[in-house]
């Protein structure tokens, strides 16, 4: 095996963190990964992991051995990419993962226009409201909501969401009129148990001061879509990205509330794995998303 497949080697095992499993993942032997990691000490006269029962720890020279061995890999891909991409069309699996109410609700109804563009592409669309470790889960690019705070990836805004409150008519016709966020005290309210404040919602008035109120009620849902279900059904008050429920708006099945207290939108990313080369099958679903969502007025955030 050459010595460009050690730094392969050498990159997934900093990466994945098991020599086992990098075996697995790139079909050879424990041992083989074993030894080209010895030969790599060897020739460096350097260690670059310490181990444990249970860990794999970079040493120091392991840690700047790293990011070169990083850089000379991505530099590579670059290069094949550059002459690659000339030739061909965006082809191959490309694995994505979003919230399950945005992936269901504004992904899905995309992908006929999306495979229409790119028929050699097959997609693998993982659907999940917990968070996605691109690198353990192997995902080539993951839809985020909310600020983001790992910058040890790379992304790039999409879009955003606004969060407004809704309520059925019949739910506004047997309660009391809702004309200030402090009013949500007196009804019930639709609580999102994923939310990291469920019982806490906050507002933003025409001045820019924040209003947090704390609510109540007596159906909690740790699915969105259940609880969108149950705004329309009459059984509280729902607070609500624009994007889940604007179709509903329109139709009348609901009616929005608190206009005047809307809060701030919350951005919307594509998050891809650090590296200074982006594979064509991720970057085109990107630029396709970015084209998508900025043609949406429930999804492209303020103007």
């Amino acid at each position: 095996m050459d010595r460009f497949s050690a730094l392969e080697i050498f990159v997934r095992v900093v990466e994945i963190g098991s020599f086992s499993r990098t075996a697995i993942e790139l079909s050879i032997s424990q041992s083989t990964v074993s030894k080209q990691i010895t030969d790599l000490e060897k020739q460096l006269q350097a260690k670059l992991f310490s181990r444990t029962t249970r860990r794999l720890f970079l040493t120091d020279a392991g840690e700047r051995f790293y990011e070169q061995a990083k850089l000379i890999l991505e530099q590579y891909a670059m290069a094949l990419g550059d002459v690659f991409n000339t030739r061909q069309t965006p082809s191959g699996t490309l694995r994505i993962a979003t919230p399950i109410l945005l992936g269901r609700k504004q992904l899905t109804p995309l992908l006929p226009r999306f495979f229409q563009r790119y028929p050699d592409i097959v997609l693998e669309h993982f659907l999940s409201d917990s968070a996605t470790d691109l690198i353990r889960d192997g995902v080539d690019v993951s839809i985020r909501v909310g600020e983001m705070k790992d910058s040890s990836h790379q992304a790039r805004k999409l879009g955003a969401l606004q969060p407004v409150t809704v309520a059925s008519p019949a739910f506004l016709e047997d309660h009391p009129a809702i004309l200030h966020p402090r009013d949500l005290a007196r009804v019930p309210c639709l609580i999102y148990l994923r939310n990291p404040t469920p019982f806490e919602w906050t507002f933003s008035d025409v001045n820019g001061e924040i209003v947090s109120v704390e609510v109540q009620g007596s159906y909690r849902v740790n699915v969105f879509e259940a609880l969108c279900e149950a705004a329309i059904a009459g059984l509280g008050v729902l607070r609500a990205p624009l994007s889940a429920c604007g179709e509903d708006l329109e139709a009348g099945r609901l009616v929005r509330l608190l206009t005047d207290y809307d809060a701030a939108f919350v951005p919307i990313y594509a998050v891809m794995p650090a590296s200074s080369w982006i594979p064509q099958k991720t970057r085109v679903m990107v630029d396709f998303l970015v084209e998508e969502f900025q043609n949406n007025p429930w999804l492209r955030g303020p103007d």
